[in-house]
Order: C-alpha cells, then sequence, then structure tokens
C-alpha cells in the first residue's frame, strides 16, 4: 500500500484550495471595511451596511463554489490514481503465495466502495465550507461568527466609533486582520462544540475516506492470503504514544487493544500517517527487527538544545510546524494590509516579524537536523511577500557605496558602508525611501550580542512607530538574504 510519506502528501492540494478560499474570504471581508472609511452620516452608514453584506455573501458564495469546483477534481484523483497505484503494489503478496490477485479494474466490490466513498467526502467538503465562522475573543468569552455577521459586527464597531468621532481607519483595519489571521476561516459544529481551521477540517475529511479504503484492502488482502496478522509501518518524528508500536507486527485484535485502530488518537486516526499491510510468518520478512526498531526510537528520542530549551526529534518538528503556521498568518497579515492600504509602518513592521520568523525556522531546523519543508509556508499560494518592501532586486554594481548609514534613502535603493576596520554593511530602503532593513557581514567585535553565522553576520528589522524608529530587531540572515549577499559574506 501507500508509503507514510506518501499518505501525508494525499491532503496538500485539498488543503491549499482551503486555504486560499479563507484567504478570499478574509480580502472580502477587508473590501468591505475599506469602504468605512468614505462613509460619514449614520444614515450612508446602514444604507451600505445591508448592500455590503448582501454582496459580501453574493462574493462569498461564488468562491466557495469555485473552490468545491477544484476539490471534486482533486477528490477523483485522490481515489482513481493514487489509491489505484497502492494497490497495485500489493500484488506482491500474492505472488510470494502463489495465490491469484484480483487486478483493480476487475475489483468491482473495491470500486463500488471507492465511488461511495468519493460520494462521501464531497458531502464533508461541501458541509465544511457551509460552516465557516471567525472566532473572536473578548477577554474571557469566546464567541464564533459567520461571516455576515462577522462583517455586520465590524461595520457596529465602526458605526460606534464614527458618532463619537473616534474612528480610525488605520487601526480598525490592522485590529481586523490580526483577528481574523489568528484565528482563521473556522468550522464550527454548534452541537458538539468541535471546531478548527478549514484546512484542518478538509484534511480529516480527505484523510478519513482514504483510512476507510486503505483499511478495507488491507482486510479483503489478509482474508485473500488467508493471513491474521499485520505489519504496521515506521516512519522518523512518530508521536510518542505512536512510537511504542510502530514497525512491529500483530495480529487483528492487537492492531486495536495495542495501536488502537478505530479510535482518533490510534493507528490511522488523526492526524496519523502510518499504515498496515498483511504479513505472512512463514513468508514475509519484517521491515525493521526489534532490535532495529529499539536503536532508531532511542535516537529520535535523543534531545538537542535550541536557545536553552530542549527536543525530541518530534518536538522539534511539532515547534516547526508552529512555525510554518505562524509563518502563514504572518504573510496574510501582510498581503491583507497592502490590500487594504494600511500604513507604511505597519506594513514594514509586520514584513520584519516575518523575516524574524523565517530566519528562526532555518536556524532552528539547521540546529535540529531537521529539512525545512518551506512548501508548507507557500502553500497559501500568496507568492513572495516579505523579502522586498518594494525594493528592487539590486545586483552589487547598483548598490550605492556611502559613508554611513542614514534613515532615509532613494526609494528601492541599497546603500553600502566599508567600515575602517573591512566590514561591511547594506542598508534597504523601501518605495518610499524609508530604512527598513541592515545586514551586516560581522559581529562588530561583539560576538555575545551577535551569537549569529559563521563570522557574526546577521540583519536588523528596523521597526517604526508614528513616524520614528522604536527598535532595531536583531536576527539571523535568511537564505534569501545569504544568497542576495552572499559577494560579501
Amino acid at each position: 500500500m501507500l508509503t507514510p510519506a506518501e499518505l501525508e502528501r494525499i491532503p496538500v492540494e485539498i488543503q491549499k484550495f482551503m486555504i486560499e478560499l479563507s484567504m478570499r474570504i478574509m480580502e472580502d471581508v477587508i473590501d468591505r471595511i475599506n469602504m468605512i472609511n468614505s462613509i460619514s452620516r449614520t444614515a450612508d452608514y446602514e444604507i451600505y451596511t445591508l448592500s455590503r453584506i448582501g454582496l459580501s455573501s453574493d462574493t462569498i458564495r461564488k468562491a466557495i463554489q469555485t473552490t468545491l469546483q477544484k476539490t471534486d477534481s482533486e477528490i477523483d484523483k485522490i481515489y482513481d490514481e493514487i489509491i489505484k497505484d497502492g494497490y497495485a503494489r500489493d500484488e506482491s503478496l500474492y505472488k510470494a503465495t502463489g495465490k491469484p490477485f484480483t487486478r483493480y479494474d476487475d475489483n468491482i466490490p473495491l470500486q463500488q466502495l471507492i465511488e461511495a466513498v468519493k460520494k462521501q467526502t464531497r458531502n464533508e467538503l461541501f458541509n465544511i465550507t457551509q460552516t465557516t465562522a471567525f472566532r473572536v475573543e473578548s477577554g474571557n468569552t469566546v464567541s464564533y461568527h459567520t461571516t455576515a455577521e462577522y462583517l455586520k459586527k465590524k461595520f457596529d464597531e465602526a458605526l460606534m466609533c464614527i458618532a463619537s468621532g473616534a474612528f480610525n481607519y488605520n487601526k480598525a483595519i490592522k485590529d481586523t486582520i490580526q483577528e481574523m489571521t489568528k484565528s482563521g476561516v473556522r468550522v464550527v459544529e454548534y452541537e458538539s462544540g468541535w471546531h478548527n481551521r478549514i484546512e484542518v477540517a478538509s484534511r480529516r475529511a480527505i484523510m478519513t475516506g482514504v483510512t476507510q479504503i486503505t483499511s478495507k484492502i488491507n482486510e479483503m488482502n489478509a482474508e485473500a492470503l488467508g493471513t491474521d496478522y499485520f505489519e504496521v509501518s515506521w516512519h522518523a518524528t512518530a508521536r510518542p504514544t505512536h512510537q511504542v508500536w510502530q514497525g512491529r507486527v500483530y495480529n487483528r485484535q492487537q492492531l486495536i487493544d495495542v495501536c488502537g485502530l478505530g479510535t482518533g488518537p490510534g493507528l490511522c486516526g488523526w492526524n496519523c500517517y502510518h499504515s498496515y499491510y498483511p504479513f505472512l510468518p512463514d513468508i514475509s520478512k519484517r521491515t525493521y527487527t526489534d532490535e532495529q526498531l529499539d536503536a532508531m526510537n532511542a535516537k529520535e528520542n535523543e534531545k538537542k538544545a535550541y536557545k536553552g530549551k530542549e527536543y525530541t526529534t518530534y518536538e522539534a518538528t511539532q515547534r516547526q510546524r508552529q512555525l510554518e503556521t505562524l509563518m502563514r498568518k504572518q504573510r496574510q497579515d501582510i498581503k491583507l494590509m497592502d490590500r487594504a492600504g494600511a500604513s507604511e509602518d505597519d506594513i514594514i513592521n509586520a514584513k520584519s516579524r516575518y523575516r524574524g520568523t523565517m530566519a528562526e525556522y532555518a536556524d532552528f531546523s539547521k540546529e535540529m537536523g531537521l529539512p525545512q519543508q518551506r512548501e508548507r509556508i507557500y502553500s497559501d499560494g500568496l507568492g513572495r511577500v516579505g523579502g522586498g518592501n518594494g525594493v528592487a532586486n539590486i545586483g552589487k554594481n547598483g548598490i550605492i557605496n556611502v559613508k554611513s548609514t542614514t534613515t532615509a534613502g532613494d526609494p528601492n535603493s541599497i546603500t553600502q558602508v566599508i567600515g575602517k576596520s573591512g566590514g561591511i554593511t547594506r542598508n534597504y530602503y523601501n518605495s518610499s525611501g524609508k530604512w527598513y532593513k541592515q545586514i551586516t557581514n560581522n559581529d562588530h567585535g561583539n560576538r555575545k550580542n551577535h551569537p549569529f553565522g559563521q563570522h557574526g553576520e546577521h540583519a536588523h528589522d528596523i521597526v517604526w512607530e508614528d513616524g520614528k524608529i522604536v527598535e532595531r530587531k536583531v536576527r539571523e540572515l535568511t537564505e534569501e538574504e545569504r544568497k542576495e549577499n552572499q559577494d560579501i559574506l
């Protein structure tokens, strides 16, 4: 059947479609609020509210329809191609026993099951898109609001501020964006109280269907091959509760009693990418011996330190996922603020936070010996958002040599200061000529305060507030920054 890595990749495209839908919904909210800035009378506001909420609902319905069309095609691909390919691999088990293998095209019961699961999955994804809401925190209270309710809430808040003369468009936009991206577009089951981000709920729907089919195939194969035993796959970074049973051989009842098959926290449950397949005691050879499994698991549990905290391999991957989620949020912040015409300082600072997280992610992954999975970050389809602040890709011949650093420069420019000891500092200015970043190829003779890179090379993100610099955040260089400045590093 399918490997853990293949199982993990199955819902990726569906998640991408749902993330794009989330962004489209948030963009629509911002577009509607954007018009409030030009409203000055309560009567105008009330007319605007009624018309805008109606238009918003229509826009979102169309966006959902487009998304579901995309997911329909991907569901066909998952079940008609990926599952079919995994099933074909099982033929080797039959050859080993000399028993006949029923090819996929001839396996009518399996095809009927797949069609039923495809229909079930489509219905689940449809239901997911019909129960979306934003999570709003107010003190110790949490409430959920549909898009129309949320938009009405934001309009009402704006009306109160307009009436009191205290309306600040930039603050309203910034607060709304932060609230939306922190929440994400959520799926809410009001009866049970369960809620989650729409992309997480869609992944669960897809993997539930895949698990139903793969489990049925395993049962069919075991029955045809005359075995009651199964080998469970092993993969790195398994959660501790799964690590204890992965990679070993169990009978059917032990899969339930030991591995928790059929339960949410167990084998093939929530966010589990293990699989199991028939094992023939007199014919099959285990993938790993018990001794090999013990050694691999022990290595997984070795702790590595990062900034005073220790992590096992599993804990390190969880931290990676947290940083990836944070970066997706920060990317949405930047795009939405730019779309809304937020203040230049706020956009510069948002990009600064994103670059800081990106640098931490690269540094943490390196220290933990884990590969970066940037495709998880860029699955939002937003493209490049944090690298430039409007600065053109200037080659080293276009860099301006100056004697000192200034807080303002030519728009879209980079200046270079060469110190007396030969150290080089580069200053970046955005489309308005405002200084937003500095890159230095040394530690200024102070390794303690600049414990970065091989030679102390580091970056400073310039934080502006009300037209004044309030902070120069120091951090590691990102991979992109290293490539752009490799001539001085």
